[in-house]
This record gives C-alpha cells, sequence and structure tokens, in this order.
C-alpha cells in the first residue's frame, strides 16, 4: 500500500512528464500534416453533417434541432468512449518503457487523458462553428463546462486505469470492451434525445453512468443545465470508482510488470 501512495505522490511531481508525453503523442500522430489535430475535428465535423441529415429525417425533425443536439454529444462521447478503448492499451502499448524505467503507471494513464483533452479542445471549434452558423449567442450555463469536463476527467482516468490493469492481464477484454463501447453508443442517448425513449425503457438510461458522464458535458455545451441527479451520478461514481481502482492496482502493483 505505501508503494501505491509512493506511486501517487511522484505522479504528482512528474506533472510535467505526462503532459510532455500526452502533448508528444499529439504531435507524433501528426507530424508532417497541414492541419494537424484538426483532421480528426474535421472528420468527425462531415461525420456530424452527413449523420445530422439522416437522422434527422428519420427521427422527422429539422436539422437545426438534431444538430443542436448531435454536435455537443459526439464531441462530448468521442472524448469518453475515446479514454475507455484507449485506456485498454495503455500499459500494453508502454511495454518498453515500463520494463526499462522506474515510472509510476498513472503516469501513462494521465498523459492519455491529457492527450485526448488536447484533442477535444480542437472539438470545441465545432460548437463555435455552430453558434455562428445559427448565430445562437453563449449563456451561463456553458461556464458549467470547466467542472463538468474535470469531473468527466476524473472518471475517465480511473476507467482507463482499471481497463487498463485488466487487459494487461487478459488481452481477450481489449476485444470484448470495443465491442461494448460500440453498442453503448447506441444504448446510450448520443444519436437519439431521450425524451424519445418509451418510458417503459427510461431505466435502461436513468441507471446508464455513461449517460450521466456525458450530459455534464453536452449538456453545457448545448448552453443548458446538466440536472443535479447527473452531478450526483458522477461524483458518486468519482468516488467509489477511484477507491476501487486504487485497492485493485494495490493489490496487482507488483505483479504488473510480470504480465508482459
Amino acid at each position: 500500500m505505501d508503494a501505491v501512495f509512493d506511486d501517487c505522490k511522484r505522479t504528482l511531481h512528474l506533472t510535467q512528464l505526462w503532459l510532455h508525453l500526452g502533448w508528444a503523442d499529439v504531435a507524433r500522430r501528426y507530424r508532417r500534416t497541414v492541419l494537424g489535430p484538426l483532421w480528426h475535428t474535421l472528420s468527425l465535423g462531415v461525420f456530424i453533417l452527413c449523420m445530422g441529415l439522416i437522422w434527422a429525417s428519420v427521427l422527422k425533425t429539422d436539422f437545426h434541432s438534431y444538430a443542436n443536439h448531435l454536435t455537443p454529444s459526439l464531441v462530448a462521447w468521442s472524448f469518453i468512449s475515446a479514454a475507455i478503448l484507449e485506456g485498454t492499451a495503455v500499459f500494453l502499448n508502454a511495454q518498453q518503457t515500463i520494463l526499462t524505467i522506474n515510472l509510476p503507471y498513472p503516469v501513462l494513464v494521465l498523459g492519455l487523458i491529457w492527450k485526448l483533452a488536447i484533442t477535444f479542445a480542437h472539438h470545441l471549434l465545432l460548437i463555435v462553428a455552430l453558434m455562428i452558423v445559427y448565430q445562437t449567442p453563449p449563456n451561463a450555463a456553458m461556464l458549467l463546462l470547466v467542472p463538468g469536463f474535470l469531473l468527466t476527467s476524473i472518471n475517465c482516468v480511473w476507467m482507463a486505469m482499471l481497463v487498463g490493469i485488466i487487459c494487461l492481464k487478459a488481452r481477450d477484454i481489449q476485444m470484448l470492451v470495443s465491442i461494448g463501447i460500440q453498442v453503448a453508443q447506441f444504448v446510450t442517448p448520443v444519436f437519439w434525445p431521450v425524451a424519445l425513449i418509451a418510458p417503459s425503457l427510461a431505466w435502461a438510461v436513468e441507471y446508464n453512468p455513461l449517460y450521466h458522464l456525458l450530459q455534464i458535458v453536452r449538456e453545457p455545451l448545448a448552453g443548458r443545465m446538466p440536472d443535479s441527479e447527473n452531478w450526483i451520478w458522477c461524483g458518486g461514481m468519482a468516488i467509489v470508482g477511484s477507491l476501487a481502482t486504487f485497492l485493485i492496482y494495490a493489490g496487482v502493483r507488483r505483479r504488473m510488470a510480470y504480465w508482459y
């Protein structure tokens, strides 16, 4: 247990390192490109445009209303889903680093979340573009994006850490997580407004933790206030999830290097 606390302290002292790791990963991925990370934003924007035109017709609503739902939804969802999906390989991809350098494992996770936060910041340009096109003025509710994103990031840290530990031990879980995220993307109200779900299935949304994480980021992006229930869920998840992941990490930390 003392070693785990020591890892946490060292991780805080190595803040510049994991900030550099996240930034370097983004720079390396888009090296020698003209638009850099904006290519990811552009691809998401094209996807929103195409899906918006189709789904607006399917849901029998106007494109403006649906774009105001879909754009913040996918901007928020892309951050949450990427944290889980890339978290499955956060330790697998760092095999040489782990085996050659005495580096705390949480440094790698925080580097991953910081990298995704940089990408998320680029995606905010889509929200700005939407506001300009439809002449939507900003409002006070958008300020809640800061605490909402921070709370979501805290949850993404322990989720990425947890799936990273599990997938390092059992590699097949990585495929199952990928399948689960694909299913969750359609079960969670990302593409469809929550108001469309039948009352008999409302529980599938209310007890979906990903929905509440989505809400505290999506609603401020759309200029709306998240419900208090969303904050309670996310706060509870942050406490319980972080504690559970901490205990699991404490139990397996000494064996993780032997799982490669």
